[in-house]
């Protein structure tokens, strides 16, 4: 560790815009005094997948976590960690180099109580309390005395710091593709049962924007031929989903189709789903699509006011990172977003602490120009050695997808 800065609170507002709370004194004075910038998540969105991008600082590749909700032989299952080892978070980080770190999960009303208990309890150095809490509207009052705890806590020489992972997104209409994919053919449906026939069917949605081929020697009862035939569902998925998927008022629904390799990279770019589903604003996938079931109509309602934060578009789940430290900026606000993985690197580049295999990079805008000339931030370079147990673990899956 090179840096001074042996103490520091962190507080989790999950759920929290940053319009709701920077009205608050508090947050308005910290604003003043730190550094800001808001953050956007990758696809597919969901609140797990959040959690571990704003927590760890890694992409899903990078252990195989894309989804909550997998397909399994035609079945959706709902998984809360990853294909491979789930990685380090924030709290794992810190103590690798000699932190005590306190990890707390309350609600709103007891954030400033937590954060004053731990401050005259904790004795160590260097010492982090990190608190979560799920923020509503009527925790505004607490969040304002959150800060004040957390600002004596720490004092002119710690680390304070606010973030969000995502705010949940107004959705005005919801969308099931496999009605669409229905009525375009792609998909088969027994006239009785109504049930899918997959023998004849190419690709199925599952998930918060999962879009599967229906592939020959992965798929139990696959369809289509590997390399050209694959390649050409794709193709004619990427190009009709967004020009042909229109709402009653004619209006795209689909912003864009991703080819998996255009958003991921890593050992477990073969789990995948071989398309990316991104929604426009204000669209969003219906329940029952993301479990591959279907709805009476491709188009549905719902009730005035309904937020969500699974398969929304990652532009309207920002989060946001605040912080003050000797080593930020004073007064300063990032104009551009950042990767909802660049919270991570960013405290602990605050903090002094090197890191290694992260996917993120610390808001370089964050951080003082003096501080940058002492601690240049570097990439956060990655082990690209698998061990035995990794390897062991990837063969399997490739075997169970029919690839070895």
């Amino acid at each position: 560790m090179t840096s001074t800065t042996n103490r520091a609170v962190v507080i989790w507002l999950s759920g929290a815009s940053l319009a709701s709370i920077r009205a608050l004194p508090e947050v308005q004075a910290l604003t003043r005094k730190g550094a800001l910038v808001e953050l956007d998540p990758s696809p597919i969105s969901s609140s797990q997948a959040h959690y571990y991008q704003a927590f760890s600082g890694r992409l899903p590749a990078t252990f195989g976590f894309f989804d909550t909700l997998l397909p399994r032989n035609y079945n959706i299952i709902e998984e809360s960690t990853g294909r491979g080892t789930p990685p380090r978070l924030l709290p794992d980080l810190l103590r690798t180099v000699g932190w005590t770190v306190t990890f707390e999960e309350v609600a709103g009303a007891a954030l400033p109580g937590s954060i004053e208990q731990w401050a005259v309890a904790t004795a160590a150095s260097p010492a982090c309390l990190i608190v979560k809490c799920a923020a509503t509207d009527g925790d505004t009052g607490s969040i304002g005395s959150a800060v004040r705890a957390a600002a004596a806590a720490v004092g002119e020489t710690g680390l304070l710091a606010l973030f969000s992972e995502a705010e949940p997104a107004p959705v005005t209409c919801f969308v099931n593709i496999n009605n669409f994919l229905a009525d375009m053919g792609i998909i088969e449906r027994d006239e009785q049962s109504g049930q899918i026939a997959w023998q004849n069917s190419l690709a199925y949605y599952a998930g918060h924007g999962q879009l599967w081929v229906n592939l020959l020697g992965r798929d139990s009862q696959g369809a289509v031929h590997p390399q050209d035939e694959y390649e050409e569902v794709r193709e004619t998925l990427v190009k009709a989903l967004p020009a042909k998927l229109r709402d009653e008022n004619g209006a795209a629904v689909i912003e864009r189709v991703y080819r998996k390799e255009e958003l991921y990279t890593g050992d477990y770019l073969f789990c995948a789903p071989d398309l990316v589903v991104v929604f426009q604003p204000g669209y969003a996938p219906s329940p029952r699509s993301t479990r591959l079931e279907f709805d009476e109509a491709t188009f549905s309602t719902p009730a005035a006011g309904t937020t969500v934060e699974a398969g929304a578009h990652p532009s309207l789940l920002t989060g946001f990172l605040l912080a003050t430290a000797p080593s930020l900026a004073s007064g300063v606000a990032v104009s551009e977003h950042a990767p909802l993985t660049a919270i991570a690197p960013t405290l602990l580049h605050a903090l002094g602490i090197e890191y290694v295999d992260l996917d993120g990079s610390p808001v370089a805008e964050l951080f003082s120009p003096s501080y940058l000339e002492t601690h240049p931030i570097r990439s956060g370079a990655h082990n690209q050695e698998l061990s035995e147990e990794d390897e062991e673990l990837i063969i399997g899956h490739l075997r169970d997808l029919g690839y070895v």
